[in-house]
């Protein structure tokens, strides 16, 4: 194919095509754009509870053998790994019991997808989590940022 190629543009002397740019890192005037980041607590648990979940993508696909990570929220900008979990086959995933308190509940091991939002575990035995999550976009400057 290569060699076909390089007669026809020998022969013609012209070879049109398309590109797109890309650009790797960020554009932000602000080198410390990613540690400013700022994120709000998105799970609410008002009592001690066992939480388990299901997480699935827009199209009902689950989230296989992904990770799930619980962290304590301290400030916008500083959150405590509690524990790390793995989805099961069907995107099912069991955190055990949960003290009461204030997370982060990071679904998506990446930015590829939005994490959750508001969630609230009221005072009963069981609290169950159903996550949707939605694609992100992939051209804005937090892409490259570490998840929080």
């Amino acid at each position: 194919m290569l060699k076909r190629l390089l007669l026809v543009t020998l022969l013609f002397g012209v070879v049109r095509t398309s590109a797109q740019i890309v650009s790797i890192g960020s554009d932000s005037p602000n080198p410390n754009y990613c540690a400013d980041l700022r994120v709000k607590a998105n799970l609410h648990i008002q009592s001690p509870v066992r939480a388990t979940g299901k997480i699935e993508d827009q199209t009902g696909a689950p989230f296989k053998n992904s990770s799930v990570e619980l962290r304590r929220y301290i400030s916008e900008t500083k959150q405590r790994t509690q524990l790390k979990v793995s989805t099961d086959s069907q995107g099912k995933f069991d955190l055990g019991t949960v003290p009461k308190g204030e997370y982060r509940l990071l679904a998506s091991p990446t930015r590829a997808f939005k994490q959750p939002e508001e969630m609230w575990c009221k005072p009963d035995e069981q609290c169950r989590l159903e996550i949707v999550l939605i694609a992100n976009p992939t051209d804005q400057f937090d892409g490259q940022c570490p998840i929080k």
